[in-house]
């Protein structure tokens, strides 16, 4: 079973504001996961509970740029829809369902046990004016929260505003993101760092993110997202 954090200030605010299933409506996992246990059981995981599997594009030298990658659900429904109401819709509240399911299942691996930090994918700050909000800091924030890891969001900068993934072929996606992170004010080097996203398709975003922080000095950088898609989903 998933270890988590449930802080005195989110047992007060399940007492006074039980949770509801996002899905359904009935009463969620008290003291604050707005899914029910039954509409949590249908979502479509990936096998094991989990899955540990490797990122697609490689380094310089012929190897991946992450140490590791996480996805808990395939990106089908209903977990589809949830991603496409946060991201699209900006249904906030969903980043805290999404987040805390994706700390049960780290924390169900471990994997949070050999980690100083999560750092969700930037925006570049066109992108984030246009949206108003991080879907991935969204997430991040309430994992880490659930974890007790702490949030760094200024270790890495995007720094070119590049055009959305969708659509493009792997090759594609790969040119589209070069060059496009690079290490921020923060201290990365001799750290072992997470990434968080909410999908992974070909894995070059998160890749491209990786690889700036392994020029920087990253001790390890793994890459936690709530679903793994296909260029077909």
């Amino acid at each position: 079973m998933a270890t988590l954090v449930d802080s005195g200030w989110e047992r007060l605010l399940g007492y006074l504001f039980p949770p509801r299933c996002v899905l359904c409506g009935r009463p969620g996992q008290w003291p604050c996961h707005d899914l029910c246990v039954a509409c949590e059981g249908s979502l479509p995981v990936l096998s094991g509970g989990g899955l540990c599997c490797e990122v697609s594009s490689t380094d310089s030298h012929g190897g991946p740029p992450c140490d590791r990658s996480f996805a808990v659900c395939a990106y089908a429904p209903p977990v589809d829809t949830l991603i496409q109401a946060l991201k699209y819709g900006g249904q906030l509240a969903i980043g805290r369902v999404l987040g805390r399911l994706l700390a049960r299942h780290a924390s169900n691996f471990g994997l949070q046990l050999d980690v100083d930090c999560l750092l969700p994918v930037p925006l570049h700050p066109r992108r984030y004016a246009e949206r108003g909000f991080n879907q991935s800091a969204e997430i991040a924030r309430f994992a880490a929260g659930a974890l007790a890891l702490p949030v760094a969001p200024g270790l890495a900068v995007r720094r070119s505003d590049t055009r959305p993934q969708v659509g493009l072929a792997p090759a594609d996606r790969h040119a589209n993101l070069q060059g496009a992170f690079t290490a921020g004010q923060g201290p990365v080097r001799g750290r072992r760092i997470v990434i968080v996203d909410d999908v992974i398709t070909t894995g070059s975003t998160v890749a491209e993110l990786a690889r700036a922080l392994k020029q920087a000095g990253a001790a390890t950088v793994d890459v936690w997202c709530v679903a793994r898609a296909t260029l077909d989903s």
